[in-house]
């Protein structure tokens, strides 16, 4: 329980540092943006570019807020441009801005680097679902395979059956061809020796004609 307790309390630290980083960031895009107007035409590019830099950084935090472990490598960026505007207003301090620069840029950093370690950011890493594949056809349901698989043989299964001659009914392995008539069988299908007249005595050609 006080662990489940200790790891919501650094969950709910992380997106707070967020949040206020996102609302920042957007509360000083506003503020840039109401100051084009006083800017001369050397520098009007460069300070839009800067506002709404902002208000893409404002979105990105509340993004990272929202689902801290869902965009890997998003923080990290966000991290090093920070550190990169917080060393180059520190070595650069005549130029105008520069305090605020470093200032600005130097509690975003801390503010970065405490919310990524209190989430867990790094697991963002490992934690990419993989890409989704269509099921290969061996495995569909039995009923499906064999249903495709009947249908595909009855064509072939149907010319077959063209192809035999055609039977005179049905024959199974234990029974016998019809028995076929033999030379001196009785009619009725009865074995045994057909009644035969007596042979004649006498030829007509031992009574030669006169």
């Amino acid at each position: 329980m006080a662990a489940e307790i200790t790891a919501s309390r650094r969950r709910a630290t992380g997106r707070t540092l967020l949040i206020v980083s996102a609302l920042g960031a957007a509360g000083f895009a506003g503020w840039s943006l109401a100051q084009l107007q006083l800017t001369t035409s050397e520098t009007f590019l460069a300070e839009a570019w800067h506002a709404f830099g902002l208000i893409v950084f404002a979105g990105l935090f509340a993004l990272v807020a929202w689902r801290p472990r869902a965009y890997p490598g998003l923080m990290e960026l966000t991290i090093v441009h920070s550190i990169g505007m917080f060393v180059l207003a520190l070595t650069n301090q005549e130029a105008a801005g520069a305090t605020a620069t470093m200032i600005l840029h130097g509690l975003l950093a801390l503010a970065l680097l405490i919310a990524y370690v209190v989430l867990g950011c790094i697991k963002a890493w490992g934690r990419q679902p993989a890409a989704q594949q269509p099921a290969p056809a061996s495995a569909k349901r039995p009923e499906v395979a064999r249903a495709s698989a009947t249908a595909g043989s009855s064509p072939a299964k149907g010319q077959q059956d063209r192809g035999k001659a055609p039977e005179s009914g049905p024959r199974g392995l234990d029974q016998a061809p019809a028995p076929t008539a033999q030379p001196g069988t009785a009619p009725g299908g009865r074995s045994g020796t057909a009644p035969t007249r007596p042979m004649p005595q006498a030829f007509p050609e031992d009574h030669p004609r006169s």
